[in-house]
């Protein structure tokens, strides 16, 4: 018993991308999924304007001064801004995807009851 063969008997090749394209091509989104993908994208343009507009403060002229000298882009709003997006568009996405495939179920039944 050699493991290798078993691994090279099990092993599958990626696929290409030809063969992905093409099966992307046959995927419809329904409304929750595009939209889901819209805010994926607006709460993408958003955390860059959230953290530019919230800016921390790099250095101050004195340590207890309420004044800031020089501000600097704030990644981590940034970063927890597009975190959160994608959390909900992940959310809303899989239900949309949940509701794609109770609705294939349905038409597949319906075909078979009649």
């Amino acid at each position: 018993m050699n493991f290798f063969d078993d691994i090279s008997k099990q092993k599958v090749d990626f696929p290409k991308i030809h063969s992905v394209r093409n099966e992307m091509q046959n995927y419809t989104l329904n409304f929750y999924q595009s939209f889901a993908v819209a805010l994926f994208i607006v709460c993408f343009f958003l955390g860059i304007i959230f953290g530019n507009l919230f800016a921390t403060c790099d250095a101050t002229s004195y340590f207890y001064s309420d004044i800031c000298v020089v501000t600097k882009f704030n990644f981590s709003l940034m970063i927890s801004v597009w975190f959160i997006g994608l959390l909900i568009s992940v959310v809303i996405f899989s239900i949309g995807h949940i509701i794609a495939l109770l609705t294939e179920i349905n038409e597949k039944l319906s075909k078979f009851k009649r």
